[in-house]
């Protein structure tokens, strides 16, 4: 395959760094919106980025929805603009970027999304409400997404990662939160614990380098979980509801 470019949110650090280095390393081209050069809840703004890099290297072949960050809280203690703010950035960031980018694929006929969701996108977790509903929004909008755009040979797939080494979870353990139901105060510091667990995550060079292998494939996957953890959860998540099925449901 010949050189690729890539769009790319949330390059400013972790997993979207590690991304915007090995796909360079690998010859491709990059665009990268982080924050400091584009505000992703800015749809002009996201509008004129890929313009101008449409316009600088002549089209866009894969599409990274990268960008993203976790409230962390007990639901009855999250306010409603913090919940709103969890949607923006997690999903109608990417609900955007997408609209910005989609009209250059289609003339193309030809292109890849690549939307970075979470283990959370497939499982629940107590004290993750608001990180949990947006990923599986974003995973929701994925699947009816990827039947669209097919006729049109765009792919799209769902990168689903368990944790990984990039301070994402100390960040949302740091990050101060309302603290006033008492009945919540053990979940406030087991959120704490999580945050602060020293247990080797996957590494983010480890979770790009899946990405770019996935992005080679001729035929890849809708959902691609990276992380012996990420495989572990969702097959307990699954299995547990394929139990349900079989026991429970209504004719």
């Amino acid at each position: 395959m010949g050189r690729r470019v890539w769009l790319l949110t949330g390059a400013s650090g972790g997993l979207g760094s590690a991304l915007a280095r090995l796909v360079s390393a690998a010859g491709d081209e990059v665009v990268a919106i982080g924050r400091k050069s584009v505000d992703i809840n800015d749809p002009a703004q996201v509008r004129r980025a890929v313009a101008e890099a449409v316009a600088a290297l002549g089209r866009i072949d894969v599409v990274v929805n990268n960008a993203g960050y976790a409230a962390a809280g007990a639901f009855e203690e999250l306010s409603d603009s913090a919940l709103r703010e969890q949607f923006e950035v997690n999903f109608f960031a990417a609900a955007d970027v997408l609209r910005a980018t989609l009209p250059y694929l289609r003339a193309a006929r030809s292109g890849h999304i690549v939307q970075i969701s979470s283990l959370a996108g497939q499982i629940g977790a107590p004290g993750m409400s608001a990180y949990t509903a947006s990923k599986h929004a974003l995973e929701g909008l994925s699947v009816s997404l990827a039947e669209e755009l097919a006729p049109f040979g765009i792919r799209v797939s769902i990168v689903e990662p368990g944790a990984i080494n990039t301070g994402f979870r100390r960040s949302w353990a740091e990050r101060e939160r309302p603290r006033t139901i008492a009945d919540y105060d053990d979940l406030a510091a087991r959120l704490d614990r999580i945050g602060r667990d020293a247990r080797r995550p996957t590494e983010p060079e480890e979770v790009a380098s899946a990405i770019i292998a996935l992005v080679d494939l001729p035929e890849p996957p809708l959902r691609l979980a990276v992380g012996s953890d990420a495989a572990a959860g969702i097959r307990a998540a699954r299995t547990r509801q394929l139990a349900e099925l079989e026991t429970r449901w209504l004719a």
